[in-house]
Formats: C-alpha cells, sequence, structure tokens
C-alpha cells in the first residue's frame, strides 16, 4: 500500500500557511491522527481521507501543480488479472501494438492515473474537473502538459481535454486494462477482400507477371466492379513477405523465405565429417593438351569442425576420377574421416565410390552420407566455401567468365585470346595449366590462413584485437588438445585409392578396358577371378589383388609380348630399306636439279599426358595412357547410368529387365556370343545373373 498519511508540514506546504497554524486548526477541529516515532521525539501523522474537504482540495490542486511536497496520494485503481490466466513470463498487452499506439495509451494512461490519485481525496468529479481546469490554466504539472497532444493522438497541436474524453478513458482502463487506451484506427484491416483469391490465383504465378499485368487479367474476368490498382498493391503489402511470393517463388527459393535451423558444430572434432562439393571455375585457362581455352571443374574437401580445406582436385567435368584425386589429397593431408557428407552428383554417386567391399569408402571405412536432393542448404557450409574459394580467384585472372565481369571487357578478351591461338601456341591472357594449378593452390593456402567466421573469437596478439580464428589456427588447437588424425598407412598409400573390377585370369593375363596384362605370379590363378586394380592416370600397369584382399601382383600392359623378329634384325632391315629409298630419290632429284641434296627432318619426341602435367614419356612404357572410366550409378538406384564396361551394362540390364529398350536386345544377343562372356560366365553364374533364355524378358530371348 502506498502512503495514506501526512505530517503537519506537508499540509502546510499544500496549504501555503505556516505549521504553527495547521496544528492550532487541527488541534481546534479534532483531526484524526495517530502518533509515530522519529527522531528527536514523536511527530503527529494525520489521516488523509479525513480531512476537511479544503484540505483535500488544496492537497489535490497540489498534485496537479506538481508540488505536493513527498506526499505520494494512494493507488487505488487496479487491473487484476485470475490467478490462473498466464505464467509470470506472459507477454506485455502492449507488444502487439506499434510505436505510435503504445505511445498514445502510455499517454493516456498517465491521465488515469492521476485522476485515480486524486479520487480517494475529491471524488472522480471533482478530480477530472480539478485537472481540466488546471489544463485551462496552464498550472498543470509539465510531465502532465506535454502529454495532452499525444493522449488526444493528434498531430497538430491546439486541442485541448475534455471531460468525456477523460472519463472514457477511465472507462475503457477499467475494462480492458493499458491496451484499451490504444487508439485503434492505426492498426491495419488485416482482412482478406473477396476478390483477393481470384487475384493472387493470378499473380502468384512463377512466370512472375507484374502487378499491373496480372491486375489486367483479373480485372477484364472479374465480375462486377474491380477494386482499383491502388487497393490491389495495399492489400499486397500487408500481406507476410513468404505468404506473399508463394506460388512466384518455389522449392529453394521459397525456403530461403521460411525460417530454418543451423547446425552447431561445437561437438565436432577434425576428421569427423568431411564434406566435398565442386564447381566449374569462372575462367578460362589453356587445356594442357590441345592447348584450347576451357573451363576447368575445381572440386574441394573441407574438415566441418575446423573449416580447413583438406583436399582438392582439377579436372574436365565432375567425374569419379576428380572426386577420387580430392578424397586421397584429403585423406593423405588431413587423415581419414569418418563420414563423407555430399551431394548426389555422379562423382559420389558410382560404382568406384560405393562398391560393397571394392569400393573407396568401403576400402577407408568411410561412412557416405547424403544431402537431401534438392536441398542445397543442407551444405550451405560447403558451398559458401566453394565460393569463398573460387570468386576472389577467378576474378584476380585476366580471363575471368564470372556474372560480376564486365560482358565489353569479356567479349573483347575472347577475341584476343582466339587471336592469339590462331597465330601461336598460347596467349598472355590465357593462364596455362601448371599457372592455373599453382594459382588454386595459392589460394587454399590463402583461405585456410584467413580468420573464418564460423570459428570462435581470439584475441590477436599482434594487434591486440579481437578476430576470428583460421582453419589452420582451429586445427592446430585441436591438435594442442591432443588430436591426432587416422593417417592412411604409407606401404598401401598407392594401391589403397586405385578403383578396381573383378577379371578372370587365363594363361597369366587379366583384360580391362581392351588392353591385356600379364604377370607370371598369375599362372597358378588361371580359372579364377582376381580384383584387378589400376591407377586411372596409368595404363601401363595394374595391380591385382585376391578377392580375399591379399596381394598378388603387379601386371604390366603387354608383359608377354616379343617382337615378331629380332629387334635388331628388324631395324637393320628397316635402315637398307631406308637408305636405298632415299638413294633413289637423291638420283631422280639430281636428274632434275643437279647438286642438289636431301635433308631429312629430325624425328619429333613423343609427349604424354601423365596425371595433370605434360612430361617427356618414361622410356620404359611409352604406351599412352588408357582413357578416363566414365562414372557409374550405384546398381539399386534404378535410373539408367554411364557404363563403366560390357560386365557393367550385361549386370544393370540382368537386374533390370524391365528397363531394357530395343538397342539393348540386339547388344545382349551379340554379347552372350561373345568370348568377353565366357570368360566372365562362371562369375555371373556366381552372381546368380548368368544367361538364361527362360529367364530374360521375352524381347531379348534368343532365336
Amino acid at each position: 500500500m502506498m502512503q495514506d498519511t501526512v505530517t503537519a508540514k506537508e499540509i502546510a506546504r499544500a496549504l501555503g500557511k505556516s505549521g504553527r497554524a495547521v496544528q492550532l486548526r487541527a488541534g481546534k477541529e479534532s483531526w484524526s491522527f495517530e502518533q509515530s516515532a522519529c527522531r528527536g521525539g514523536k511527530r503527529r501523522l494525520y489521516h488523509l481521507r479525513s480531512l476537511p474537504e479544503d484540505v483535500r482540495q488544496a492537497f489535490a490542486a497540489a498534485m496537479l501543480a506538481g508540488s505536493p511536497g513527498p506526499v505520494t496520494p494512494p493507488t487505488v485503481s487496479t487491473v487484476s488479472v485470475p490467478a490462473t490466466a498466464a505464467p509470470a513470463t506472459m507477454p506485455s498487452p502492449l507488444s502487439k501494438l506499434t510505436r505510435h499506439q503504445r505511445e498514445t495509451a502510455l499517454a493516456r494512461l498517465a491521465f488515469v492515473r492521476e485522476i485515480e490519485h486524486a479520487t480517494p481525496l475529491v471524488g472522480k468529479e471533482k478530480a477530472i474537473r480539478n485537472l481540466l481546469a488546471a489544463a485551462t490554466d496552464k498550472t498543470l504539472v509539465p510531465r502532465l502538459a506535454k502529454l495532452i497532444q499525444v493522449a488526444n493522438d493528434r498531430m497538430a497541436a491546439g486541442r485541448g481535454l475534455s471531460r468525456r474524453r477523460l472519463y472514457d478513458w477511465c472507462s475503457k482502463f477499467a475494462e480492458g486494462g493499458e491496451a484499451a487506451l490504444a487508439p485503434r484506427h492505426q492498426g491495419q484491416d488485416m482482412g482478406v477482400p473477396d476478390w483477393a483469391p481470384a487475384f493472387l490465383a493470378i499473380w502468384q504465378r512463377p512466370q512472375k507477371p507484374t502487378v499491373a499485368d496480372a491486375y489486367k487479367q483479373f480485372a477484364d474476368a472479374w465480375e462486377g466492379m474491380p477494386p482499383s490498382i491502388f487497393a490491389v498493391r495495399r492489400f499486397l503489402a500487408k500481406m507476410a513477405d513468404p505468404d506473399r511470393e508463394a506460388g512466384r517463388d518455389t522449392g529453394n527459393a521459397l525456403l530461403k523465405r521460411r525460417p530454418h535451423k543451423r547446425r552447431s558444430t561445437a561437438e565436432l572434432w577434425p576428421t569427423d565429417v568431411y564434406t566435398a562439393d565442386g564447381t566449374t571455375f569462372d575462367a578460362e585457362i589453356q587445356h594442357p593438351i590441345h592447348g584450347q581455352p576451357f573451363k576447368a571443374e575445381v572440386t574441394f574437401v573441407l574438415d566441418v569442425a575446423t573449416r580447413r580445406c583438406v583436399g582438392m582436385s582439377i579436372g574436365e567435368a565432375e567425374s569419379a576420377g576428380t572426386v577420387l584425386d580430392a578424397l586421397r589429397m584429403a585423406c593423405l593431408f588431413g587423415g581419414i574421416p569418418a563420414l563423407f557428407y555430399t551431394d548426389n552428383g555422379p562423382g559420389y554417386v558410382n560404382n568406384i565410390m560405393l562398391t560393397p567391399g571394392s569400393g573407396m569408402l568401403d576400402r577407408l571405412g568411410i561412412e557416405a552420407v547424403r544431402a537431401i536432393p534438392g536441398r542445397p542448404q543442407g551444405k550451405g557450409l560447403m558451398e559458401r566455401a566453394v565460393k569463398t574459394l573460387c570468386d576472389p580467384l577467378s576474378k584476380r585472372l585476366p580471363s575471368c567468365s564470372h556474372a560480376d565481369m564486365d560482358g565489353d571487357a569479356a567479349h573483347k578478351i575472347f577475341k584476343i585470346t582466339r587471336a592469339d591461338l590462331k597465330k601461336r601456341a598460347a596467349s598472355r591472357l590465357l593462364p596455362t595449366w601448371e599457372a592455373f594449378k599453382a594459382a588454386l593452390l595459392a589460394r587454399v593456402e590463402e583461405y585456410n590462413a584467413t580468420p573464418h567466421r564460423g570459428l570462435p573469437r581470439i584475441e590477436d596478439q599482434t594487434s591486440g584485437r579481437r578476430r576470428h580464428l583460421s582453419p589452420n589456427e582451429a586445427w592446430q588447437r585441436f591438435v594442442e588438445r591432443g588430436f591426432e588424425p587416422f593417417r592412411v598407412p604409407e606401404a598401401v598409400r598407392d594401391e589403397l585409392f586405385m578403383p578396381g573390377i573383378p577379371r578372370k585370369v587365363r594363361n597369366g593375363e587379366v583384360r580391362l578396358f581392351n588392353n591385356t596384362y600379364f604377370s607370371e605370379a598369375l599362372a597358378d590363378f588361371h580359372g579364377d577371378f582376381v580384383d584387378v586394380r589400376y591407377d586411372i592416370w596409368d595404363a601401363s600397369k595394374v595391380y591385382c589383388w585376391t578377392t580375399r584382399g591379399e596381394m598378388i601382383c603387379t601386371a604390366r600392359l603387354d608383359g608377354n609380348s616379343i617382337d615378331y623378329f629380332p629387334k635388331n634384325q628388324v631395324e637393320a632391315a628397316r635402315e637398307r630399306r631406308a637408305k636405298g629409298q632415299v638413294a633413289r630419290l637423291a638420283g631422280k632429284i639430281a636428274r632434275i636439279a643437279p647438286g642438289a641434296t636431301v635433308k631429312l627432318p629430325e624425328a619429333p619426341q613423343d609427349i604424354t599426358l601423365v596425371a595433370d602435367a605434360v612430361t617427356p614419356p618414361a622410356p620404359e612404357l611409352p604406351d599412352p595412357p588408357a582413357p578416363e572410366p566414365r562414372d557409374v550409378v550405384p546398381a539399386d538406384s534404378g535410373k539408367r547410368p554411364l557404363f563403366l564396361s560390357e560386365q557393367d551394362r550385361y549386370t544393370w540390364l540382368m537386374r533390370h529387365r524391365d528397363g531394357w529398350t530395343e538397342g539393348d536386345q540386339a547388344w545382349m544377343d551379340a554379347y552372350v556370343r561373345s568370348p568377353a562372356y565366357a570368360d566372365l560366365h562362371d562369375f555371373y553364374r556366381y552372381e546368380g545373373i548368368a544367361w538364361d533364355g527362360g529367364n530374360v524378358p521375352h524381347r531379348a530371348q534368343t532365336k
């Protein structure tokens, strides 16, 4: 309860008299009082409600004038809330109002409180009249005088208070509390007009018509008087952005407008999760083989816990080979991860990666985790990292083709590079393969050493300012806490990352991609199947393993071939023939042009493309490498893949008989009669997919 007693000194201040005069009047009129202990003795406290009317009126006037001294009248009017209405954390009734509505409601509440304070002294009617008189005489306390315009909800000054308005505010407050004092006309009319569904059906289309065009179509089809286009625009402005753009945006574009959850990486350690993604680099470079301009496909592997780029590769397009290179680098540089989080692209979903037992992930003990198709937001960390890595580097190159690049400048550079390549084998505006590799590696090192906003903050020892950790610093902090990555054993680094295909041994030979590989160590495996692992960049040899995972040998390309005749004998005969031909030509030239001589050009040196660099050929193995295998998708996906070999095509057709085409029927008839099928017949029978005319579709049955 607030104070409801006053001293003689406070009464004297309100009446403008001396304290002695008040004490004499109190004794003469027998004012009710009570004794209260104080410093130096006792004092009398007079009950405010029992004082004469003129004294109470004086107190009320003093309150309105702002000089009642320390007197604090009681508050007698409250808004009661039921005990079971809401918990203590119930939001304020003003929280859903606009700023203007809240200011107006609080200003009106100030006048309501002043009336309630004075009501116990002089009554409600007299309190309101005193308030109006003080406002008219300009004696109202300045705090309240400034609130008159705000409480009236008027922009221009000049309107004062009225008895009816004050009674109305008191009545509304008694019924609905503070929120009832807010002006209603400031709130928007959120009702849905009758014409809104018809207009939205035209406007909310993925073609995204303009408001004017959609309104024209709507007005032509609307029966009766259509609303004005301004009413339509006002209605659209009231709608929430996600609801307004639904239909115009779909899928990922609409998801960007919806609430979402953020994945926390606070509990992860390095190598717990690797994530990978690739993109076409937005700049042209010179192809390492034919020298023509092209855009490389770059693939990156990131450690999720530290955001460190631990692997990368460069290729002509997304493929199993480029992803395998990036994963190999990540495992050797950072360590073998527990989870590999990627999308469903062909470079990640293929037999080389996912084949049970012989796939790369099974071989390394990595669990594959796929993102939801069509939801790149789930891989936002990787999507953002690819842009951060590639965009700055592409804009540093003169051959940039980024969307931000000026169109006229890009066209000019395009013409210059093509003209240069016609005259010579290079262009100063076109980076070479080696220069691009060096620039990309430098950009990865720069990224790993740059503070990352997704990592914790630290105080920089040099500048003294707080900044984020860099990926390298975050990785080092885990090392200092005892982290040690699971490394790839040195002895199996080469073989572990090679794709493998089962092949049947015949007379010490295995066939792979129309090539024959031989080793004496395969003699004991005649008629058995072995796992043939190969380097996608080197076709000179393959590595043979048993199906139980034991190393057998290295088989060389055409390792059992010998010269049909001794090499020196053939070369001597070839030289004699060449000398005879030259002598005959020299004699003919001498008859035509006496004194002329014949000069033979030097034979050009051959080059071979190995991995990602142009180098002289190895003296022992000058044969060109085998073509890079194309990607395939898992056999159980149901989608027709790009077949790696005849074996893959036969296996897929026998397990997806409903997906045969007319071309498949002819191919199957020819394949089952070929020696290639005969070599793998036992393997197909073991897998349960051997050819049986009675078990294939009627379209593929042999005639």
